[in-house]
Formats: C-alpha cells, structure tokens, sequence
C-alpha cells in the first residue's frame, strides 16, 4: 500500500472534517497549499521535502482534505487559488538568491527582518499596534486578526449547556473564539531563513541579526523613549490548526498565537504591552544605533 492510500483509508475511518462547510474546506486546501509550497534557490516554484517536518504533517491534512472533497463529490471553484500567498517565481534573481542562501547557512542569524532597504537599510524598524494587522490594504502574507484566534470545532466532540443545565447536542460546525481587548505592539521577524519570504513580503532585503537578545533589550530600550511599557514578551510563534487543534493548543495565549495558514513564516515575535491609559499611537518607527554592531543588511 502507498503511503497516500494508508493516509486516505485512515481518513475514511475518522472523517474529522465532516462537518466543515464548503468555504471552509475550500480555505484549508488554500493554506495547505500555500505552506507545502516553497521557492527553491534557483527562484523556481517547488513544493516542501514531505519526507520532513513541517510538510509531513501537511502533506497528510492535504490529502485528508481532498479525500473529504472526493466523498462530496465537489469540485474546486475556478480560481481559487488567487491572490493566496504561494510564492512568485524569482528565476531572474536566481544567483543572488544562491549566494545568500549560502550566507545564511554559513551566518547562522539568530533572527531575520525581511523588508525595504530604504528602512531598513537606515535601521529604521517599525513596530505596530496588533489591531492594525486586520487592514485590506495589507497583502495576504501580512493580513491577519491578531486580537482574536477562532477554532471549528467538530460537534460530535462539543456539548453546550444552556443557563438552566439544559445540555444541547450541536448538529454543525461549533466555531470557538478566544479575544482579548486588550491591544499591544508586536514586531515580527523570521527565526529561519527563507527566500520566499523576499517574495511573499514584496521585500528587497533582509536584516539578519546575530544576537536576538541583545536585539531584545535594544528594542525595548528605545521603546521606553516612545511609550510606556507594562509589560514585554518575545518567543516563536506557536502555529495552531483550527479544525485539529493538539490538545494543549485548544486554550491559545493570543499574543504569539498564529492560524497554521501562515506557518512557513516561521516568525519570532517580541510583544510589548503598553499602559492602556496612555496614548497609543498604531505605527511606531524606532531607530536602534547599536543594531550595526550585530546585524548585517543583505540585498536582493
């Protein structure tokens, strides 16, 4: 038996997804593309080893989700992959992107800041407010809800109890919110080195930083010239499937929670809290002089 065909048997046996709309199924086989998807160093579309993590596990919802698609009966709707976040081909940047790939290997940067060379170039970084993040204008690899993480729940694994003990038994999609009201400056960057990024962020460079704890207390430093800290934090992002979530995944921490949509991003997340009873202006630019004597500005 080949592997997909284990995969598809073990699906049919736990169709976990039974019970998700069509729009929603939709949008999982959309995000599972766009994270099997890779660029390769010579600016070439490519897909992720899935002899490997993170593409083992996706390789395996993929097929799920098709298999799902296949006992409907349904067809994809045209185009509906537009405007997702698969990479552009770079075949014309292919060289550079080699010899900095190689950097990378070689230079093992603690963190990465993908963007424009006339900011970041002059060390100018910008930090923004999360409630910013829900902005049309932003393209599809920045766009996110970064106050809230939504879970849809599978209605044979939830029961809902009513004020008076009434216990209800949901027939559909029980779709779980978690918010916080409380807003918060993040800035993101990458804990690993990917091209792809330079595409799906529309940069021309990237920043690669060697100390991310020096990095830390300089970004915090100079925060405290522009606001009022309360409280900070900085870690990797953990990466959470709504429709599968781990159980120790299902009680998120918002502030360094992320859909599994943006997952290839592999972002590092420094959170600062501000005192709420003071102004909170949505964009701050900072420019960290100390940066130089850690970093080095790389350059399509």
């Amino acid at each position: 038996m080949k592997r997909y065909e284990y995969w598809i048997l073990d699906y049919r046996k736990n169709r976990y997804m039974k019970h998700l709309s069509m729009d929603l199924l939709v949008d999982r086989l959309r995000y599972l593309i766009e994270n099997l998807t890779t660029l390769e160093v010579n600016g070439k579309i490519g897909m992720g080893n899935i002899s490997i993590e993170p593409w083992k596990e996706l390789i395996v919802k993929f097929t799920h989700t098709q298999e799902e698609l296949k006992i409907r009966g349904e067809s994809l709707p045209n185009n509906f992959l537009a405007d997702c976040a698969v990479p552009k081909p770079m075949i014309e940047a292919s060289e550079r992107l080699i010899e900095i790939h190689n950097m990378a290997l070689a230079k093992k940067p603690h963190l990465i800041k993908f963007g424009k060379k006339e900011y970041i170039g002059k060390n100018s970084l910008k930090i923004s407010l999360a409630s910013s993040f829900m902005d049309s204008s932003l393209n599809v690899a920045q766009m996110d809800d970064e106050m809230k993480a939504i879970f849809h729940a599978n209605p044979n694994e939830m029961t809902i109890t009513t004020e008076n003990g009434e216990i209800i038994k949901p027939i559909g999609t029980v779709d779980i919110t978690y918010e916080t009201d409380r807003d918060y400056y993040v800035f993101c960057s990458s804990a690993a080195f990917d091209i792809r990024m330079f595409s799906n962020f529309e940069a021309d460079s990237c920043l690669f930083i060697y100390d991310s704890q020096q990095f830390a207390d300089d970004l915090i430093s100079e925060l405290r010239h522009h606001i009022e800290v309360e409280d900070y934090a900085y870690q990797m992002v953990k990466y959470v499937d709504p429709v599968k979530p781990k159980r120790e995944e299902r009680e998120p921490i918002i502030e360094f929670h992320k859909h599994i949509r943006y997952q290839y991003q592999k972002e590092y997340r420094h959170v600062i809290v501000p005192n709420r009873n003071l102004p909170m202006p949505k964009d701050l630019f900072l420019s960290i002089g100390s940066i130089n004597e850690y970093s080095e500005l790389i350059c399509l």
